[in-house]
Formats: C-alpha cells, sequence, structure tokens
C-alpha cells in the first residue's frame, strides 16, 4: 500500500509538472580574466577577426566598472566595415513564432584605444553554429558611459539554437568608423508577456 501511495503521489508531481519557460544564459555577466581578443566562458566569437575583450583591464581600460560581477564585454566596429560580435549556444531552442523577452546592461567607452564613436547592438538567431542568421533586434546608438539597462524582444521565424551579440555602426552611415560598444548582464529570457 505504501508503495502504491509514493508512486500515486510521484505520477500526481510528474504530470503537473510544467517547463518554467525560462532560458539561461551560461556567464550572464560575461566574467573572466580581463583580456585583449578573448571569450569569457561559456561565449564563442563567431568569424575571423571578431576579438571580443573581457574589460577593464585589456586596453588599458578601468571604467566603468562591471554593472554585474568583475567583468563585461567589448566589441568594436571597424573603418572597414567589419564588426565583432559574441554568441552562444542556447541551454534550450527559442521556438519559431514565439516571442522572447530580456535585458541587458549597455555602455560606451569614451577611448577604446582609438575606437572611441559609439555604437549600436544588433541580435541575430541562428539554428547551427555559423549558419545563416535572422536579425531579432537592435538598440538605439549607445553613447553613454554609464550602465544602462535595455530591454528586448525577440521574435524569432524558425527555430534558433544560437544567439549573436553584434556590434554595429550608426543607423544610416555611409562611412564606416571605429566604434565600441560594451556588454553586460543578461536576464534569462522568458516568454513574453502580452496583455
Amino acid at each position: 500500500m505504501q508503495k502504491l501511495l509514493t508512486l500515486l503521489l510521484s505520477w500526481i508531481a510528474l504530470s503537473s509538472w510544467q517547463p518554467s519557460g525560462k532560458i539561461y544564459f551560461q556567464n550572464p555577466s560575461f566574467e573572466g580574466t580581463p583580456d585583449t581578443g578573448k571569450s569569457p566562458k561559456g561565449w564563442y566569437a563567431g568569424h575571423l577577426g571578431s576579438t571580443p575583450d573581457i574589460l577593464p583591464g585589456a586596453w588599458e581600460i578601468m571604467s566603468p566598472a562591471a554593472q554585474d560581477g568583475s567583468t563585461y564585454v567589448g566589441l568594436i566596429v571597424r573603418e572597414d566595415g567589419t564588426r565583432e560580435d559574441i554568441r552562444q549556444s542556447m541551454s534550450e531552442p527559442l521556438s519559431a513564432g514565439q516571442c522572447y523577452a530580456f535585458s541587458m546592461y549597455l555602455a560606451h567607452a569614451p577611448k577604446y584605444v582609438g575606437y572611441n564613436k559609439p555604437t549600436r547592438l544588433r541580435i541575430w538567431g541562428s539554428a547551427e553554429k555559423g549558419g545563416p542568421s535572422q536579425l531579432l533586434a537592435s538598440s538605439p546608438l549607445i553613447d553613454h558611459t554609464d550602465w544602462r539597462v535595455y530591454k528586448f524582444e525577440l521574435s524569432p521565424t524558425s527555430t534558433i539554437k544560437h544567439l549573436i551579440f553584434e556590434a554595429d555602426f550608426a543607423p544610416g552611415v555611409v562611412f564606416k568608423y571605429r566604434g565600441n560598444l560594451l556588454l553586460d548582464n543578461c536576464s534569462v529570457l522568458e516568454k513574453c508577456v502580452r496583455a
């Protein structure tokens, strides 16, 4: 009788279990040892020439202090039109037709070894590592030197297994330039709450 009762209670608990609907980033605050051309644990650079920096400390960049934890990531854009990005394989895929919300903190470093102009963040999603990407969101131009939180809603049109955070030039620019973007403290991704 005891075994039957335990089995019945276990079955009830399992049948009522629902996934949390939350997707967590690995190392959401980009913690690592400050260095140039390195990605923090859990993140990777997407292509040759994409060399994220773990800050502060690298390139003699000492401010701002990290918004969360000890370190954050710096990405640059170059006058030849190239951009840096940092990517992560998600713990579970983002489903097509579903909306996901999350936030992160962004800032701009006024002096970043000559890459001093403001940039913006573009968020891409991909089904395969290195595969074709779809643009999911974009920030306004980040020209402030203090950390500010930005909220994003992502609505993929196909299944997404990898998220890509890319520095990008100001909207509408004709001439490419040298600029930077600082990223820290990603929240969890949750399904959008709609009214």
